[in-house]
């Protein structure tokens, strides 16, 4: 059974998600739909990578720390949907945005339950392979649970 309808162009990119083919298809697509849903996922593994080593420091400056990190990326998550919005704004198409900040599949997940796109554009992380080992491929989990197409550039 379908999630998905006839709506909107969904274009999901993250911390690590970030493409302009990816940007490029998403708009074309929504040429044709007139509504584009941007899902911009400030990713909490971002942090755990850098902060999440328990290596001298104490919880107060760990938490300190991976805040700090989340906030800038939330911060240049918005500034991308901001360019990604005048795009869309050129073309005459419709666009919603949001940033969150989590884990990309399940937030991805979330938005894709509620707002039903008709399809979803992605891309694969840019993320070291040890990492990919270790926290698996979220691509992979969207793919499996979106219950529309995925479309990765």
């Amino acid at each position: 059974m379908s999630n998905c309808s006839q709506g909107s162009v969904m274009l999901a990119l993250s911390t690590f998600r970030k493409s302009d083919k990816a940007i490029f298809a998403a708009i074309r697509e929504a040429r044709k739909t007139k509504k584009l849903l941007v899902v911009f996922v400030a990713d909490v593994n971002l942090s755990r990578y850098f902060v999440g080593a328990e290596y001298g420091l104490s919880p107060r400056v760990r938490d300190r720390c991976e805040s700090n990190l989340l906030e800038l990326h939330e911060k240049q998550g918005r500034e991308l949907v901001d360019e990604i919005a005048a795009k869309a704004d050129l073309e005459g198409i419709e666009m919603e945005s949001f940033v969150r900040v989590g884990r990309f599949a399940p937030t991805c997940l979330d938005v894709i339950r509620r707002e039903k796109p008709s399809m979803v554009v992605t891309t694969r992380s840019h993320r070291p392979d040890w990492v990919k080992k270790v926290f698996g491929h979220p691509v992979d989990d969207l793919v499996a649970n979106a219950g529309c197409p995925v479309l990765i550039f």
